[in-house]
């Protein structure tokens, strides 16, 4: 959960959407949950140590990953000593790892590695996810394999969203970005985005880089009879182009 906390934090960084007079507040939040949290991920690889894992064939787990994932946010922190063989054994596992994980997982890597210097895998990352998704012209680009779970790394708004990240900034790639972002509308259109949770990362994921889809307004004219009706005229609202015209 303080991960989770912490990198809703690195997203309004991200989007530069934190006002002044809560920047000292949330420094006051990082400044002690940062330091907590490399402790912790300096106790998984301690508990590694103690039961004699086999470090070479260890692949890093769920919470690992969003560690790493956070941590990305934040390189002015710095990791503190204690903790940095920690962080360098689980990162230097990303790269060697990432087949093995889940699709969700997969797209943490590819923006962690990317953050932190590595190209080379991320790319790779997101070729295999093109390959292995599917694209529709009404819904969109999405994985046909996400299913909800009752773990937090099994849910497909939170997977769609990340991956819409992956690919806006590791991938640089505008056209897929709109394909994934058509999946997310789509889905909320249809059904709902299920969570508080799911809402906020979708949002994120939606403000993120891709074409401006608000300066895309076209007139929609309706006739009935003698009478026309015509959405400049009728006052359409921004960004969604909804009017009402009592008859």
């Amino acid at each position: 959960i303080t991960q989770y906390i912490v990198t809703g934090i690195g997203h309004l960084k991200k989007l530069k959407g934190i006002a002044p007079a809560q920047e000292g507040y949330l420094k006051s939040i990082l400044t002690l949950a940062i330091p907590y949290l490399d402790r912790k991920i300096k106790e998984d690889y301690d508990a590694l140590i103690k039961n004699k894992v086999s470090l070479k064939n260890y692949s890093p787990g769920y919470t690992d990953i969003q560690y790493l994932y956070m941590r990305s946010f934040f390189p002015e922190y710095e990791i503190a000593k204690a903790s940095k063989t920690a962080y360098d054994f689980f990162r230097g596992k990303l790269a060697v790892n990432w087949t093995k994980q889940s699709k969700y997982m997969q797209g943490m890597i590819a923006l962690a590695l990317y953050r932190t210097g590595d190209s080379k895998t991320p790319a790779a990352i997101l070729k295999s996810l093109k390959e292995t998704s599917i694209v529709h012209e009404e819904l969109g680009r999405y994985w046909k394999d996400q299913r909800h779970g009752w773990f937090w790394y099994e849910m497909p708004v939170e997977t769609q969203a990340l991956l819409l990240e992956a690919f806006a900034e590791a991938g640089k790639d505008n056209t897929t970005v709109d394909e994934l972002k058509t999946w997310l509308l789509k889905n909320k259109q249809t059904n709902n985005w299920k969570t508080t949770k799911a809402t906020a990362e979708a949002c994120y994921a939606l403000l993120l880089q891709g074409s401006n889809w608000l300066s895309n307004e076209p007139v929609v004219e309706i006739k009935l009879g003698n009478t026309s009706i015509k959405s400049t005229d009728a006052g359409a609202e921004a960004g969604t182009g909804y009017f009402k015209s009592t008859i």
